[in-house]
């Protein structure tokens, strides 16, 4: 059986020089025929194969991509029904029996990647009965990372109308599809519709901590104090609405408020919150406490930031990274105190854990000016062959980064 990354190019190619899926486009003798999870497989590489990967992570600000990757998603929704309809046709002589679920699934989702929405709703309209509640789901999602959080809620509506019922997991994916794209109030209106007496599917732990993660996230990116404010306090409104109606919050949400009060300088209440979640018998882990780490490096406290990651190692809730390192090294060489910083970074290396590349220059620079003792030359040869390494690791995932760092 072909494999989809061998089919697919071969289906590019035959779109590319505008040959028709009919009887005249004919397998192999070899090939063995068509079956349902092939068929969903070379339609699930279609997107990954034609479309950049860096269109799928948008920011609210910007949710549309740049007009010269229209062709290639007029290209990827073309190929996309061009083989799906090819392959269920009479046209195909190792056709399957019906069309099925998984490619239709695998279909959807392409064409929710390639932003052809009306080809996508047609799709579904068209093959209802196959629409299942895991598969609207799976749409809203890729919806949501397009940046089509307009579409996912229509997505959403037309349930009913695809004749399946959406549950707790299709809600919260519209939740952190709407929050994603800077649609509060959107997201507090489904909420609200989820906490009525009644309502077909209640808020789990799951949907308070999808809202609570957006207005901490959103709330440490906007540049407004007094807007920051207010979406921490938004949070915690949500926090203690999720104690109030029976539902403890893990590990994720305690890290994501901690880290929302820790950014906007409400250490106190950080604090509160991290007693709480000691009491309540949730452990902390590593990202619980880089969130004071780096609290206490910014302001200067780097001695509380030391203890709060002696603490973390001692109590056994992580080991120290380089995220841990880091910020306790800047912060140790704007204080001028420059043989600790280098202490800190030998530790750092010798732990296993690679520099950054302006923490490492930063701090042999900071040595020299101060003429303190200089870094192991094992060490240095050691973390400059890392940087290196990761350097050529990246320019490997990356190719478009050559020219510009040349």
């Amino acid at each position: 059986m072909s494999s989809p990354s061998r089919l697919v190019p071969q289906l590019l190619v035959a779109l590319l020089q505008r040959r028709r899926f009919d009887a005249t486009l004919r397998p192999s003798p070899a090939f063995r025929g068509f079956s349902p999870p092939t068929i969903a497989a070379a339609l699930a590489a279609i997107p990954r194969l034609l479309l950049p990967r860096s269109s799928r992570r948008l920011c609210p600000q910007r949710p549309f991509p740049s007009p010269s990757s229209a062709p290639t998603r007029r290209l990827a929704a073309a190929l996309t029904l061009a083989f799906l309809s090819w392959s269920h046709s009479d046209a195909n002589p190792r056709r399957p029996a019906h069309l099925t679920e998984p490619p239709l699934r695998a279909a959807a989702l392409s064409l929710a990647r390639a932003r052809a929405l009306p080809a996508l709703f047609r799709l579904l309209r068209d093959h209802a009965p196959l629409v299942s509640t895991a598969a609207l789901t799976d749409v809203i999602r890729a919806l949501g990372e397009e940046g089509l959080p307009r579409h996912a809620l229509a997505a959403f509506h037309r349930a009913r109308q695809f004749h399946c019922s959406p549950d707790a997991q299709c809600y919260n994916t519209l939740l952190a599809a709407l929050c994603r794209n800077g649609r509060f109030k959107d997201a507090r209106f489904l909420l609200d519709q989820m906490e009525r007496p009644g309502a077909r599917c209640g808020p789990d732990s799951y949907t308070y901590t999808v809202l609570i993660s957006s207005y901490c996230r959103i709330g440490v990116e906007t540049g407004c104090r007094k807007a920051a404010r207010r979406r921490i306090y938004e949070a915690g409104r949500l926090f203690r609405r999720m104690g109030e109606k029976g539902l403890e919050p893990d590990v994720v949400t305690y890290n994501c408020l901690i880290n929302g009060l820790c950014k906007t300088y409400r250490v106190e209440r950080a604090h509160e919150v991290f007693d709480e979640m000691l009491r309540k018998g949730c452990s902390p882990n590593r990202v619980t406490y880089n969130s004071f780490v780096r609290y206490y490096s910014v302001v200067n406290e780097v001695d509380k930031a030391v203890k709060w990651m002696r603490e973390m190692v001692a109590r056994g809730h992580g080991g120290a990274t380089s995220s841990t390192y880091t910020p306790i090294i800047h912060s140790l060489c704007e204080s001028g105190r420059i043989s600790e910083a280098r202490q800190f970074i030998i530790e750092m290396a010798e732990s296993g854990h690679l520099p950054r590349e302006h923490t490492y220059k930063l701090v042999k620079d900071e040595i020299e000016k101060a003429h303190e003792e200089a870094l192991p030359v094992e060490l240095c040869q050691s973390i400059d062959a890392g940087i290196k390494e990761r350097f050529q690791q990246v320019l490997r995932m990356k190719p478009i980064m050559r020219s510009v760092t040349r």
